[in-house]
């Protein structure tokens, strides 16, 4: 009965022992003489808090083998690292030998946490304070893109077919308008700090776009790109464009019309109207491009058109464009709306993309016409027929 006793209280003891120990904080047990030899030991009896709760633990952290990389006893010091050089990691990771020269892998914030991370699978402390998008670079040094794809491995694929990888291959191109660096800045101050590179995610549109203007300022008139609806409303080159990947025309994100519609929604709803140009986003050799009429990148003309509104209708629907002896006012730039006057751009309900159906149209600004010959429409019963204008007749009668 004493024997039982006496193990009871031995195993409550140990208890006891064992849970002060997970309470104990590291500040506490600094000092602590350790036993003789711990082999064997569960190290997170003493270090709970290095190996419990990370989203991302490190591997030997997670199958509890601590002695990958610290020495459970010796002439060191209890706890000591086996190698306090990068070969420390390089004796599981062979494959990153000639991975960044850094002394050690884990200093000047690269994979900092390493017991392991909340946020980051290649164990990358997120706790520096991002200094923002060019002081981030600030006095770095210019590594190659090489070193960025070491890490940066999904990128490899669609990078080296975008027209963006040329500038790697060109000897006479300046280091900073080659590859990576040419956009995120000079990567010797990253080394995985996150808070070391030039990130478009915490870039503004401005920042984003001063970087794309400085190689491609000469492909756009940058009066017209810095008036435009776009740069106003701070839509950043990089909304559009993905500069990695080229599965689309000029690297942008979508396909030419799903990307517009991603954004102009009431517009996708007004080609699905009954009456409407013929904009195809499945095949654009069957139909037309947003970018046919409207420049992205701004324009001198009202809403970002490619040309003045007339004469864009003009270059397809040229028998309407005249000139005539007789014009129609209505299609008189200088006295009415031009072609929208009556049509609609993008799609209407009414045949023709005409704005209202039959008479109606006309009796907008002919309004003592209400009672004039009451037929469907004023052009249908021989009458007003070349409506457009004419060149024999100041009504528009049919010659």
């Amino acid at each position: 009965m004493n024997g039982k006793l006496n193990r009871t209280l031995a195993a409550l003891v140990i208890l006891t022992v064992i849970v002060l120990a997970y309470g104990v904080g590291m500040a506490q047990l600094e000092g602590m003489e350790a036993p003789a030899d711990v082999t064997g030991a569960d190290c997170r009896m003493c270090h709970a808090d290095f190996g419990l709760g990370f989203e991302y633990p490190h591997d030997p952290v997670l199958s509890n083998n601590c002695v990958v990389c610290h020495l459970p006893k010796g002439e060191t010091k209890h706890g000591g690292l086996v190698a306090e050089d990068r070969s420390l990691c390089e004796s599981c990771h062979k494959d990153r030998e000639g991975h960044y020269p850094a002394a050690t892998c884990w200093s000047a914030g690269c994979h900092s946490d390493v017991h392991g991370s909340a946020t980051d699978d290649f164990l990358a402390s997120r706790n520096e304070e991002y200094p923002g998008f060019f002081s981030a670079t600030c006095n770095a040094q210019y590594v190659g893109s090489a070193t960025c794809l070491e890490c940066h491995c999904e990128k490899t694929k669609w990078w080296s077919q975008s027209a963006h990888s040329l500038a790697d291959c060109d000897e006479h191109m300046p280091l900073e308008r080659q590859g990576c660096e040419a956009c995120h800045g000079p990567g010797g101050n990253h080394n995985g700090r996150l808070a070391g590179i030039g990130r478009f995610e915490f870039a503004s549109a401005q920042e984003s776009d001063a970087l794309c203007l400085k190689c491609h300022r000469d492909e756009m008139y940058m009066p017209d790109y810095e008036g435009a609806a776009h740069f106003k409303a701070h839509v950043s080159c990089t909304c559009c464009h993905d500069p990695h990947n080229l599965t689309h025309k000029a690297n942008l994100k979508l396909a030419p019309n799903e990307l517009c519609f991603s954004c102009h929604a009431t517009k996708r709803a007004d080609f699905l109207r009954l009456s409407r140009h013929p904009i195809d986003k499945a095949d654009a050799r069957t139909g037309m491009n947003c970018t046919e009429c409207h420049s992205p990148h701004g324009s001198a003309n009202k809403a970002m058109l490619v040309k003045a509104a007339d004469e864009l209708c003009a270059a397809c629907h040229i028998d309407k464009a005249g000139p005539f002896v007789y014009s129609h006012a209505g299609y008189d730039p200088a006295l009415g709306r031009g072609c929208a006057t009556c049509h609609a751009h993008h799609g209407s309900n009414s045949p023709n993309l005409l704005t209202i159906n039959g008479r109606g149209t006309c009796l907008q600004c002919h309004t003592d016409r209400a009672q004039h010959f009451a037929g469907t429409s004023c052009w249908t019963t021989g009458c007003h027929e070349e409506h457009h204008g004419s060149n024999v007749n100041f009504f528009f009668f049919a010659p």
